[in-house]
């Protein structure tokens, strides 16, 4: 669907000359083809929806996922679950990664910003084992991530807000 900001990251991709792997469900053809026919051939390789332990042993092998979408997310599931897959994520600021990514688990951009996206790919690509040791932290802090402490960050953000009223 538009909304998922797929030509941006098709863009990135082919600036690159990667292939990128798209999953889920096709919910806009007219779209998908658009984006499809505005890169090299090749570049964009449909996976579909797949069942959860096929989708996390196929994402575990992705250098890094890049989730760009237009709109915001409150919370995009495929960050987290790139991440317990031990891959770092490069994704926009309102995919609500930017709420829990630190430094060193993954990259954070700006919305539509195709260039800095493959700016930091292309330097994140220079240092693959840098790139795997944030896979990895990635993965550490997504095996801490509780629902426990999920209501108290949110517990947290509200008494905040209310205090500075």
């Amino acid at each position: 669907a538009p909304e998922k900001g797929l030509e941006d990251a098709a863009a990135v991709a082919a600036q690159l000359g990667l292939p990128l792997h798209v999953w889920g469900y096709r919910e806009d053809g007219a779209y998908a083809e658009a984006v499809d026919a505005s890169v090299p051939e090749g570049t964009l390789i449909w996976r579909g929806f797949l069942p959860t332990d096929q989708l996390q042993a196929e994402l575990g092998l992705c250098l890094a996922l890049l989730n760009t979408p237009k709109w915001n997310e409150a919370f995009g599931n495929v960050v987290v679950e790139a991440m317990a897959c031990g891959v770092p994520v490069v994704c926009t600021e309102n995919t609500g990664g930017a709420d829990f990514i630190r430094p060193g688990e993954g990259y954070v951009l700006p919305i539509r910003s195709v260039d800095k996206l493959t700016q930091v790919f292309t330097e994140a690509m220079a240092g693959q084992e840098a790139l795997y040791e944030m896979g990895q932290a990635a993965r550490r802090r997504v095996e801490q991530m509780t629902w426990a402490d999920y209501r108290r960050r949110f517990a947290d953000a509200y008494l905040s807000l209310i205090e500075s009223l």
